[in-house]
């Protein structure tokens, strides 16, 4: 199945998958959306709001999104507002891909089910005052909204942070601070991952799992290119990337299964295809999804879903995109403006 955005949109954010569904933010002129596309290709509008705050009146494509995530029956997103130059169209293009050096005029956390989303958390003109750190990436679990805060420029002290907050934006715990300014996790059940890029030559990149409820580390990896995070604790990553005998391929990869709490892990394969981030493989129970090449010097690759112990499955039709998002029976990607959905069929 697929879905474009609808006409003069662009995607901002996903998919995700939410109760069996593909997830998306995309905007407009002058709204944002929130929609989604199930198995029989119905799509539907869960969230809209054509509210700018601070915004000049008359602002375009003010709307900038670039962290959404779904779990426990909710969506949760992060919605910048940065209105664009008041030329018009077409000279006004996508303010978005330069997004980083404009000033933000306000800054929410949207959060909730579908028909009941709502802000829990918003901070106007960020950039222009000293205020509490911003959010700038969320992820659901169990216990509430893994949040990553960082300090908005002019505060003297910065403070760049991965908290737990309730699902009405209360804070609950801090998980790690002093962090990066820029830090990626993602996050599972009860469990977030934390990803620590090297800081010296030699050094390798590590992946800190922590146990959300107490905040404790559960297990340190290192030396890997790409993670997936599952639920139930199950872990999937990438690691070895090595040069087959075809030029014309990327890099592949050894991926590997394994468990929080239990030692060692099993590989799973040698030819998964190396992903821009950790988005481009998906775990969902003990099957995992991600690329690999159709033959052995094809240039094309497709997606699969394999399980330890047994043959991968290709998904036919689904084309290798970012993010790859997977729950057990929906896999779902994008391209440009296309969401892609497709149903894991069972032998």
């Amino acid at each position: 199945m697929q879905a474009h955005t609808l006409p003069e949109d662009r995607l901002l954010a996903g998919p995700v998958l939410l109760d069996h569904r593909a997830v998306w933010v995309e905007a407009g002129r002058r709204r944002l959306l929130v929609r989604s596309l199930d198995a029989h290709g119905r799509t539907r509008t869960l969230f809209s709001t054509s509210k700018m705050p601070g915004a000049p009146k008359g602002a375009l494509r003010p709307f900038f999104v670039d962290s959404i995530a779904a779990g426990d029956g909710q969506v949760a997103f992060i919605e910048s507002v940065i209105p664009c130059t008041s030329a018009p169209p077409p000279h006004t293009g996508r303010c978005t891909s330069s997004a980083e050096s404009q000033p933000t005029d306000s800054v929410t956390l949207f959060a909730g089910r579908p028909g009941a989303i709502r802000p829990v958390e918003s901070l106007l003109h960020p950039s222009r005052h000293c205020q509490p750190p911003e959010p700038g990436a969320v992820a659901i679990t169990g216990a509430g909204l893994v949040d990553y805060e960082v300090s908005a420029y002019p505060c003297g002290r910065g403070i760049s942070r991965l908290v737990l907050r309730s699902f009405s934006g209360r804070l609950l715990r801090v998980l790690a601070d002093g962090l990066p300014v820029v830090t990626r996790f993602v996050a599972a059940g009860d469990w977030v991952a934390l990803f620590k890029s090297a800081q010296v030559v030699g050094e390798h990149d590590e992946v800190r799992i922590i146990r959300v409820k107490t905040g404790q580390v559960a297990l340190r990896l290192h030396a890997l290119q790409a993670f997936a995070l599952g639920s139930s604790g199950k872990f999937a990553l990438m690691t070895e990337p090595r040069r087959g005998p075809c030029p014309r391929l990327a890099a592949s990869e050894v991926l590997s299964v394994g468990q929080i709490g239990r030692p060692g892990m099993h590989v799973l394969t040698r030819e998964a295809l190396e992903g821009p981030t950790t988005t481009a493989l998906a775990l969902a129970g003990g099957q995992v999804a991600y690329a690999q090449p159709t033959g052995s010097c094809a240039a094309s690759s497709q997606v699969v879903v394999e399980t330890p112990g047994a043959p991968p499955t290709p998904i036919l039709g689904l084309k290798p995109g970012t993010p790859l998002v997977f729950d057990g029976s929906i896999l779902a990607t994008a391209h440009d403006d296309a969401v892609e959905l497709a149903t894991l069929r069972r032998r």
